[in-house]
């Protein structure tokens, strides 16, 4: 247990958290000093408890405890509770389907940024800090679906809401998945060149998590998002230099879905780069590959959005922007 609590102090202060910050009202900041010394011992219901406080996996957490050649056996999610994590973070899911649950959602979602910012004022640490911050960005791609203008892509992207994540990501030496999400979330939120910065970290960092069973697609969702901003951000001569590393990762883990993206990513940058023959081709091709393996409504979506790409300018761009945090 000694050498247990060792590396839960290391990912705790790698993550710049203090005991008070990891403790909570199932676990004292004396009692997580105990342990973490290793004059104590811990259950094993609390030891995984530290590790959801910690923003760490089971999985992640005996990955940096017996180093990265140790044998991988978790065959499950590998989050003891990976949607805890997310409420914590993110509160809530919105719903945007419908004119009036648009309206509702963005009642709620005002409401819980005043709620948001009343606990950072409260008590400003990290986990309030960013919860009240991505009420604020959940909050501005609300009104910005009320108004169909772009998700932040231009008129955001100022860094207001996302200075203090960017200021935690630069100051941890060692991402791990939480730090992974941390960034996805607050991505479009940030200055591009910030922003562009920190993907280049993010996909370094990721490289780990190819061999981990619970994130095997974390790796293609970071190229993805990344993908569909520069895109949005008509950053044509980047996505040039970035779909190379889409290409690369399919090549070394072929997945069929990841490879209808990268083809319809693919097409939507040939159309906006003045290829247009090669652009319907390989629109076509994509279709017919998900319509073969039976993807119906990736095949619908690829060949319903190529043809707005098509026929309008990138100012439509936005109406099928995506972004993946799983």
């Amino acid at each position: 247990m000694a050498e247990l609590g060792a590396t839960v102090r290391q990912i705790r202060q790698n993550k710049g958290l203090t005991l008070a910050e990891v403790a909570d009202e199932q676990m004292t900041a004396s009692f997580l000093s105990k342990f973490e010394r290793g004059v104590t011992d811990i259950s094993t219901d609390r030891f995984l408890h530290v590790l959801d406080r910690i923003f760490t996996t089971p999985e992640e957490f005996f990955y940096v405890h017996l180093g990265p050649t140790a044998t991988k056996t978790w065959g499950q999610d590998g989050y003891y509770n990976r949607n805890t994590m997310f409420r914590r973070l993110f509160g809530q899911g919105l719903h945007l389907t419908s004119k009036a649950e648009e309206q509702q959602t963005l009642a709620d979602v005002t409401a819980r940024e005043q709620a948001g910012f009343a606990r950072y004022q409260n008590a400003p640490t990290l986990i309030n800090t960013l919860y009240w911050r991505v009420q604020q960005v959940m909050k501005q791609e609300v009104v910005s679906v009320l108004h169909d203008e772009p998700l932040f892509i231009k008129k955001h992207s100022t860094g207001e809401y996302s200075r203090e994540a960017m200021h935690y990501l630069y100051n941890v030496n060692d991402w791990g998945e939480f730090e992974l999400y941390v960034f996805v979330i607050f991505a479009a939120a940030m200055r591009p060149d910030d922003e562009r910065r920190l993907f280049q970290v993010a996909l370094k960092r990721s490289q780990k998590y190819s061999s981990f069973p619970a994130a095997p697609k974390l790796r293609f969702h970071l190229i993805f998002n990344q993908l569909f901003l520069e895109m949005n951000r008509q950053a044509y001569a980047v996505v040039a230099e970035e779909l190379p590393q889409y290409a690369a990762l399919l090549t070394a883990d072929p997945d069929a879905e990841q490879e209808i993206w990268y083809r319809f990513i693919r097409a939507w940058w040939l159309y906006r780069t003045d290829h247009q023959v090669e652009a319907a081709a390989l629109g076509d091709s994509t279709v017919k590959l998900a319509t073969t393996l039976r993807m119906t409504k990736m095949a619908q979506f690829v060949q319903s959005e190529l043809a707005v790409v098509a026929t309008h300018g990138p100012e439509h761009d936005f109406s099928f922007f995506q972004q993946v945090v799983e």
